[in-house]
């Protein structure tokens, strides 16, 4: 069947056209499995809206659920959740690239610029090398994670239960999903060092990038590393710190999450959600007990998210460090704002606050939108932290998710996607259209502020 020459127009200069509708079509196609009777645990279809929802939040690797993961589906609907979670990490267009790899067809130019899309990659040159390294980084730590697992989850729950969730977890894990089979995230691991540790240690790997793991590795042979890995590697630290001794300050006289626990686990905790908040969805403590100011520091930490070319989510790590920077240095009066002795080029500045821009624009239209579907039922606090948790596929609730009405469900579906995608690849995805005009208009004197 011929495509519509507008449809075919668009599909070849626009990749991320391309990268959405994958993504559409993954969500859909796990819509249609996770309906059958076959995937809950009931024998009873679980409905469009709510097989929508978890398809949607599985395939953004997001964590927000609507039933119970442990509970809710059958072996079959898990294994479907395992799959989005591993096909949404790695990406769609990668599955689609190896699909040519093995196959034997070579990936002509239009299939490498949707690949350089999909992972952020600055550069067309080494992709197919970038997408085997990546693909083989995430196999050997997900392998690695779930070894680890098994020799405190076998000895828990027998060989096979034990194997199951160590290769389920640590799949979850690694893709910042937050999807788990023990019911109650990780609550009942709360005091468990070595349980904690291994999945913080996944999350931590799967959210700093692609990119900089190959800047990592090439770096005994350059003996440097690029002024991205700094940023991103310096900028994860101290958010995780921060994120810690914040919570850490907020929580500790709180009976409700950490109030009552021993210091050295009150500080495990402490560590572990300043990770899981920055875009993975575990908790190991009760998160509807959170007082407001740990709230509001955890949608901060939500809102920024990982780093590019990760499983993660949100605004990224880059963009609100050059965003911070690019104001520090506009205050001082430095026309050029420099990191790591490399000058921040205008370009990337500008496309670093139209993103903080949109996505705020879009948290708070999301939000209002909830607001007036729920008819103030909930507090905003936990609203925003609900749609914050969406954008930034962290997956973390605040515990209203499984009583919003379907409205509110469609609406954070659709957040959970364009969390996902990206704002921008979103934007342009549905929007970008060519130019073709030849002039621009002379400069108008405006004054801001």
């Amino acid at each position: 069947m011929k495509l519509p020459d507008s449809l075919y127009k668009r599909i070849t200069k626009n990749p991320s056209f391309v990268v959405l509708i994958s993504f559409l079509i993954l969500i859909l196609t796990g819509t249609a499995l996770l309906s059958l009777p076959l995937a809950s645990a009931d024998g009873q279809s679980a409905g469009f809206i709510d097989a929508l929802f978890t398809s949607t939040s599985a395939s953004c690797v997001t964590g927000l659920i609507v039933r119970n993961t442990a509970t809710g589906w059958s072996s079959f609907g898990k294994i479907i959740i395992l799959l989005l979670i591993q096909i949404g990490g790695l990406g769609t267009m990668t599955m689609v690239a190896w699909v040519s790899i093995l196959s034997d067809k070579r990936i002509g130019l239009s299939g490498r610029i949707f690949i350089k899309t999909q992972l952020n990659a600055d550069s067309l040159a080494g992709l197919v090398k970038l997408l085997r390294f990546a693909t083989l980084f995430t196999l050997s730590a997900e392998a690695s994670g779930a070894l680890l697992l098994s020799f405190h989850l076998i000895p828990m729950y027998g060989f096979r239960r034990g194997a199951i969730f160590s290769i389920f977890h640590a799949i979850s894990a690694f893709c910042n999903a937050g999807f788990d089979l023990f019911g109650d995230s990780l609550v009942s691991f709360q005091a468990n060092y070595y349980v904690t540790i291994i999945i913080a240690l996944l999350i931590i790997l799967g959210g700093l990038g692609f990119i900089v793991y190959v800047d990592l590795w090439r770096f005994p042979e350059k003996r440097r590393l690029s002024a991205h890995t700094k940023l991103v590697i310096w900028t994860t630290l101290l958010l995780l710190a921060g994120g810690a001794i914040l919570f850490f300050v907020f929580e500790r006289h709180n009976p409700e999450t950490i109030g009552s626990l021993p210091l050295s686990q009150q500080i495990l905790a402490s560590f572990f959600q300043s990770v899981t908040f920055r875009t993975a969805g575990y908790n190991s403590v009760n998160m509807a007990g959170l007082k407001d100011t740990m709230l509001f520091v955890s949608v901060l930490l939500m809102f920024i998210g990982g780093s590019p070319g990760s499983t993660a989510g949100g605004i990224k790590t880059t963009t609100f460090a050059i965003v911070v920077c690019s104001c520090v240095s506009s205050l001082r009066g430095v026309k050029d704002t420099v990191l790591f002795k490399r000058r921040i080029s205008e370009e990337t500045k500008m496309k670093a606050f139209e993103l903080f821009i949109i996505a705020i624009l879009l948290v708070f239209s999301v939000s209002l939108l909830i607001v007036i579907f729920e008819k103030e039922a909930f507090d905003f606090v936990d609203i925003l932290f609900e749609t914050v948790s969406a954008f930034g596929t962290v997956g973390v609730s605040s515990g209203i998710t499984g009583f919003l009405s379907t409205a509110s469900k469609i609406v954070l579906s659709m957040l959970m996607y364009i969390g996902r995608i990206g704002p921008a690849t979103f934007a342009m995805g549905m929007f970008l259209k060519e130019h073709s005009k030849k002039y621009r208009f002379s400069e108008g004197k405006f004054i801001v502020g």
